[in-house]
């Protein structure tokens, strides 16, 4: 590799100079930490920055909370994993939907920057010399918002693939009101809801619709929307004066 792409700041961080090469080599700077044992191989410690890898994907948990401190009523945030998702702890000035700050930070960043949970709490933890206590943080709750039953068969199909996809318990009673990312949704179950949208249904929607519209009801208006708008009208040839080679051949 080169570097990275239009961030020399960062390229001058991770590409250092490799004191055991020739002249202009460099090695990549991972932030993994690892040591030789007696027999001279390479043992894996953990990690010596904040960087994560979900689903495939380096993830600098930093950026997803420098996103969520742009909604104006979170005053605090920080950005953890949990069972290989983003979860965000988040302190706010007042109440405010998760479903809107995730709406927030979807604008904003790639689908696997967004964070699966969202907690508000009244403070966070900290530690004894006042940094953020990410151990004693609460585990996040995936539970159902006790919303409303389905009232149309859009809304019920559209409710039973979503429990399909995440491959919801027997007896687990959802609503239309249930928030797809709350009950453990992430970007690539999203992808695989659309599908099931598409053979069920035969709708093409995207992971973006699925972020904007998290819930049974809404996607079911997104949805009555997309089919219920007007074809484009096809645009008329342009009109243009008869020559007098066109009179003489018709």
């Amino acid at each position: 590799a080169h570097g990275y792409l239009g961030r020399p700041d960062l390229t001058a961080v991770r590409f250092v100079p490799d004191p055991f090469g020739g002249a202009g080599s460099r090695l990549y700077r991972t932030g993994d930490l690892a040591r030789f044992d007696r027999d001279g191989r390479l043992v894996y410690e953990g990690r010596v920055d904040d960087q994560i890898k979900i689903r495939g994907f380096r993830v600098e948990p930093g950026e997803t909370e420098a996103a969520l401190l742009t909604y104006p009523d979170v005053t605090q945030a920080v950005v953890t994993v949990h069972q290989d998702r983003l979860a965000a702890y988040l302190v706010t000035s007042r109440d405010t939907p998760s479903e809107d700050i995730r709406r927030h930070v979807a604008d904003r960043l790639p689908e696997h920057l967004v964070p699966t949970y969202v907690t508000v709490l009244d403070r966070l933890p900290l530690t004894p010399n006042g940094k953020i206590d990410k151990r004693a943080l609460p585990t996040p709750a995936t539970v159902s918002t006790g919303g409303r039953a389905p009232r149309t068969p859009l809304e019920e199909t559209l409710l039973a693939l979503l429990a399909r996809t995440l491959d919801t318990p027997a007896g687990t009673e959802l609503t239309i009101d249930d928030d797809f990312f709350a009950l453990g949704g992430h970007s690539l179950l999203a992808a695989r809801l659309t599908n099931h949208i598409a053979a069920a249904l035969g709708v093409r929607l995207t992971v973006r619709d699925v972020f904007q519209h998290p819930t049974p009801a809404r996607l079911a208006a997104h949805i009555d929307t997309l089919t219920t708008a007007p074809a484009p009208r096809k645009a008329r040839p342009a009109l243009r004066r008869r020559t007098e080679t066109d009179r003489i051949s018709s």
